[in-house]
Formats: structure tokens, C-alpha cells, sequence
């Protein structure tokens, strides 16, 4: 504590004893002390970065699921064998590509063991669920008013605008391959209004998909398409791989359903009798039970084609399309603009390339011998 009397600052007494004395006091040492506490305090704040000074970033993450992982097996024995080790997923690859992204960008997780760490802190909540639980997370979100929200599919993002559309909030998109045509935005280039991301280009491909997958199994006479009737990403998608099956004098057995159950019972009914291979089609139901229709696959021998490339890993012969990794990451570069005061839109929609993986560890349990022309053409070969 500083006695009475000694408010005055050092320099003023110096001063008033060089007029009384005709020379200079010395300051007291606990005075010096002080003042370079006071000083030394106030340095530092002003110094301390600005991410440091700020609250932490609350992102709101939906998505379907969370997706049972398949259990690799060779043929009906194994399949047996291996039936009760489903895991389910707890952070999906577009997760995993965000978060890392994040960290290149100088962003922390607000965690105990991140505490000291520099750079500007982040809170992800990541919800999972059926379409009826992802709009009470959002409705969630909405009432914390997080600041981003990152909605995965195109049903998805659809929930997450109708509950945010009274008290808006910037959603960053993923896996939306028609943004326009789906109404989130009028336009790529200036999307305007609180929605922007990566745009996926799924349905774009189907056609490429069905080209690839008789290049890699050139007897291939009947494929299998399963989805959800209605749904308009696959119903597009749909119109695509008719005209490329034509060409290719390929019968597409088109099977609809509405459920795990209604996809288990249908995928009862694959063998190499009814149908040459399977084509995964941009459809959120038929996505987020993948591990049925791979299980399936590798069982009854009968090759799966996916449309994004984590589907090779799980266990198809092939997959076009992009990058669930990739896409996640493409979507921290948006989240970071919009953290420093960028408009969402005012960000343009960009297009994720796709990229060609061919799993050999897959064709080998299906029997398959992959051209080798077509492993020229592969940008990652799973051996």
C-alpha cells in the first residue's frame, strides 16, 4: 500500500526538491517498484494477442449418424465370424479435415490440456443423429446462438436454415451438390445472404461413376441403385447414370427405400445372380448406412462403386467423387474469413475436385483383376 502523501509522482517531488535543496531526491525503492509493477501490467495487456482476448468460437456441427463402420470380411464365412464387431463412428472425415485445418490456421480447441497454447480459441459441438433429432440440435444452436454452424448434406443444411431463418446465423454447407438449385443461394459466385461452403459436385459425377466403374469391371452387365424416392440429389443423380448406363448397354436395377430396415431387407435379396455390382448414389439414407451395402458387397462378392473417397477405404472396388477430408478442410479456410468480420455472403461457392481411389485389398477378397489402364488413371490406390 502506498502511504499518504505519496500520490505525488516521483519526477514532481524530484523537481520540487531541485527548487527547495538545489538538488535531486531519490525516489524510494518501494516506489520504483510500483510503478514498474503498474507499467509492466500494462504492457502486457496491451500486448496480449487479440484472440486471446476474445471469447471463444462456438461452432455448431450437424450431420446424420453417427454411420455404423463396416467390418472388413471375405465371403459369407467371415461375414459370420466378424458380425459383432460393429463401431460406430465418432468423427466423421469431413470432422477430421475441419479440425485439422483449423489447427494450420493458428486455431485452438478450448480445452483444459490446449490452456496456455497461442492462438485463437474454438468450442466445436458436434450433434449426430436422425433428421427429427439434427432439427432439435438445431433449434439448439439457435437458442445459444452459436456463431457458426456447419451442416453436413443437403437435408441437413435445409433444417439448419428453417431453424435459424427468424434469428439468422452463418451456415457453412457441406456435401450440397445443387446449392442453386436446392434454393439455399441464387447465386455461386455472390451467394448472398447467410449460406456458403464447399460445394460437393456429387450429383455432377454419377455419369462419370458408372463410365469408371465398367472400366474397372468390364462385365459389368447389371448394376443396383438404391435411394430414397423423392430426394432430389439422387433423382438427379439418377438421370445421369440412366443416359451413361445406356451407352454402356448396362440394366440399372433402381431400388428404392425409406429405411435401415427397408435397405437391410433389400440388400437380403444381392448375389451375384441378380445383379454384376452396386452403385452408392449421393443419398443422405444411403450414405449414413453405407456399412450395410459394403457388408453386403464383400460378402456376396458382388463389387460396390462409391461417390466419395472414404467409401474405397470402407471397403468398395473404386470410388469418384470428392474428398470428404478434403472438403471438411476447404471449409475452415470459409469459417476463418467469416471469425474476422468477412460476410458469408459475400464468399463465393467453390467446387471440390473429385478424385479417383481404387481399393486392390477390396478387389482381391471380390475376385476382380483391375485393369491396369484404369489404376493409371487412379489418384490414390489402396493397397
Amino acid at each position: 500500500m502506498i502511504p499518504v502523501g505519496a500520490s505525488e509522482s516521483c519526477d514532481d517531488k524530484s523537481r520540487s526538491r531541485i527548487q527547495e535543496h538545489g538538488r535531486p531526491r531519490k525516489c524510494p525503492p518501494w516506489l520504483r517498484r510500483v510503478v514498474a509493477s503498474i507499467l509492466a501490467a500494462l504492457w502486457l495487456t496491451a500486448a496480449l494477442p487479440a484472440q486471446a482476448q476474445q471469447k471463444p468460437l462456438q461452432i455448431g456441427v450437424l450431420a446424420l449418424g453417427p454411420r455404423s463402420i463396416p467390418v472388413w470380411h471375405c465371403g459369407l464365412e467371415e461375414h459370420r465370424l466378424a458380425s459383432a464387431e460393429r463401431r460406430r463412428e465418432t468423427m466423421p472425415f469431413y470432422v477430421m479435415g475441419l479440425l485439422d485445418e483449423l489447427k494450420k490456421l493458428n486455431y485452438v480447441e478450448d480445452r483444459p490440456e490446449n490452456a496456455g497454447k497461442p492462438g485463437r480459441r474454438f468450442v466445436l459441438d458436434l450433434q449426430m443423429g436422425t433428421l427429427p433429432q439434427v432439427r432439435g440440435f438445431a433449434r439448439e444452436f439457435a437458442r445459444k446462438r452459436v456463431d457458426i454452424i456447419v451442416a453436413v448434406s443437403t437435408a441437413t443444411v435445409r433444417v439448419a436454415q428453417e431453424e435459424t431463418r427468424d434469428n439468422p446465423i452463418p451456415i457453412l454447407m457441406i456435401g450440397v451438390s445443387d446449392p442453386v438449385g436446392e434454393g439455399f443461394v441464387p447465386s455461386l459466385a455472390r451467394p448472398g445472404g447467410f449460406i456458403t461452403g464447399a460445394s460437393h459436385q456429387s450429383v455432377q459425377g454419377s455419369g462419370k461413376r458408372v463410365e469408371l466403374f465398367k472400366e474397372t469391371l468390364p462385365g459389368l452387365r447389371r448394376m443396383i441403385t438404391l435411394r430414397v424416392p423423392g430426394y432430389t440429389p439422387s433423382e438427379k443423380a439418377m438421370v445421369e447414370i440412366r443416359a451413361a448406363a445406356r451407352l454402356l448397354s448396362i440394366d440399372v436395377l433402381d431400388w428404392t427405400v425409406t429405411s435401415r430396415e427397408e435397405l437391410q431387407a433389400r440388400l437380403a435379396k444381392v448375389d451375384p445372380a441378380t445383379a454384376d455390382g452396386i452403385m452408392i448414389t449421393p443419398d443422405s439414407l444411403i450414405i449414413s448406412n453405407a456399412d450395410l451395402l459394403l457388408e453386403t458387397s464383400l460378402e456376396q462378392r458382388v463389387p460396390a462403386f462409391g461417390q466419395q473417397d472414404f467409401m474405397a477405404d470402407w471397403g468398395a472396388l473404386a470410388a469418384y467423387g470428392p474428398s470428404a477430408y478434403q472438403t471438411g478442410g476447404r471449409t475452415a479456410w470459409y469459417l476463418d474469413k467469416i471469425s474476422k468480420g468477412a460476410k458469408p455472403g459475400e464468399l463465393p461457392i467453390e467446387p471440390i475436385d473429385p478424385i479417383f481411389v481404387v481399393n486392390l485389398k477390396a478387389a482381391a477378397c471380390l475376385g476382380v483383376s483391375v485393369p491396369l489402364e484404369v489404376l493409371h488413371q487412379a489418384d490414390r490406390i489402396i493397397r
